[in-house]
């Protein structure tokens, strides 16, 4: 556990310095919250819980792109440069990420592991170490989460939509139907999807762990 504490302390530091810096503009989170349907045409943020805001960046950062095609966290890593070896795995696992549709396969609250298959590719297997999902999900629970990997280990952004596992079919038709639709293909489309989707259907939750 020491080698994920060392990147969760280093990720909080970097996901500070990426919401300070001048890579991500108002236009992107304002864009981000459009997205999401969380900002009416007044321009007015309505976040239900204090995950939504952190959702709202996370998208923001890692999946949408600025006038020069580039995403915050690109920019950052180009322009500004990690301040250590943690930071520069955190930047590259961010860099890096996909988001997806996971079920629990199984969980170790002691190792705060859990064993996942991904399910919109093809039910491939992925084990990722998350402090607050190890010690709280369940078998067969369905959760949405981008994925960050790291040298030694998987993990998450800290922000998830958690549903009951009998909402999997559901989620799969909503999400095949979406990608029917002209335009809607893409990281920003899915994470949209699923954030409207938690909202309707989502068991109760905040995060997983410390955000990155």
């Amino acid at each position: 556990m020491r080698e994920y504490d060392k990147h969760r302390e280093a990720g909080m530091h970097l996901n500070n310095k990426l919401m300070g810096s001048k890579f991500l503009t108002k236009d992107m989170i304002a864009k981000a919250g459009t997205l999401l349907g969380i900002r009416d045409k007044s321009g007015i943020m309505a976040f239900e819980s204090e995950m939504e805001m952190h959702a709202t960046m996370d998208v923001a950062l890692c999946d949408l792109r600025g006038k020069d095609g580039r995403t915050p966290v690109q920019a950052y890593m180009e322009d500004v440069g990690p301040a250590n070896d943690a930071e520069r795995g955190m930047l590259e696992a961010r860099i890096g990420s996909h988001t997806s549709l996971f079920r629990v396969e199984s969980s170790d609250a002691a190792g705060c592991t859990v064993d996942l298959s991904d399910q919109l590719r093809g039910g491939r297997s992925v084990t990722i170490r998350d402090r607050g999902l190890g010690m709280s999900t369940s078998a067969g629970e369905v959760i949405f989460f981008r994925l960050f990997r790291l040298p030694k280990f998987n993990t998450t952004s800290g922000i998830s939509f958690i549903f009951s596992g009998s909402r999997l079919p559901a989620l799969l038709r909503k999400y095949s139907e979406m990608r029917k639709r002209p335009g809607r293909r893409g990281p920003v489309a899915r994470y949209a999807l699923f954030f409207r989707l938690y909202r309707r259907y989502g068991a109760p939750t905040s995060f997983t762990d410390e955000v990155l």
